[in-house]
């Protein structure tokens, strides 16, 4: 049996109800998370608040996680705290959507119906870095210059270096004459 996040509801239903919903939803029960940014120290804290403005359902949405991406900067694992509040206008089209003032994010649910956990992974989604890597001020891996591996290795005493391109400008100069 699906649990209460995962079936669909009708959002206009539950604005008309003044639903309240709390939930610790598993990070895998929501849809479309990138898989760089799948792993994560618990579950998704969730609290929705549903109702209406300016006759339009609308849902509060409030989210907490503690996320394990890697960083792109050092290529370490990071801790990344998401916390996320808005507000959602929920709409069944396209053509609704654009009927909506400009100061209102929507939430686009076909018929009307939508996921809990939908909701809940599209405000996560916006909340994401674009390019996850260590705050200011916290420790990257890559600040550390014992961390840092040479790209080749060191050339072994007494053996002489080569440089393939070390006459090039000779070579190049010969063939203009």
């Amino acid at each position: 049996m699906p649990e209460g996040w995962s079936r669909p509801r009708d959002l206009a239903k539950l604005a008309e109800l003044r639903a309240h919903f709390d939930y610790e939803i598993p990070l895998d029960d929501l849809p479309g998370i990138p898989v760089e940014f799948s792993v994560a120290d618990g579950p998704v804290r969730a609290e929705l608040q549903f109702g209406r403005e300016r006759g339009l359902p609308r849902v509060q949405i409030g989210l907490n996680a503690t996320l394990t991406p890697v960083c792109q900067r050092c290529l370490g694992l990071m801790r990344l705290e998401v916390s996320a509040a808005t507000s959602v206008v929920v709409v069944d089209s396209e053509e609704q959507a654009a009927t909506v003032p400009e100061e209102f994010e929507t939430f686009l649910a076909p018929d009307g119906y939508s996921s809990l956990a939908a909701l809940v992974a599209e405000e996560l989604l916006l909340a994401l870095p674009i390019v996850p890597r260590h705050a200011a001020g916290e420790r990257c891996e890559v600040a550390d210059a014992g961390a840092v591996q040479p790209l080749l290795p060191d050339t072994p005493a007494g053996e002489e270096t080569q440089r393939p391109f070390a006459e090039l400008r000779a070579l190049l100069e010969r063939t203009k004459n």
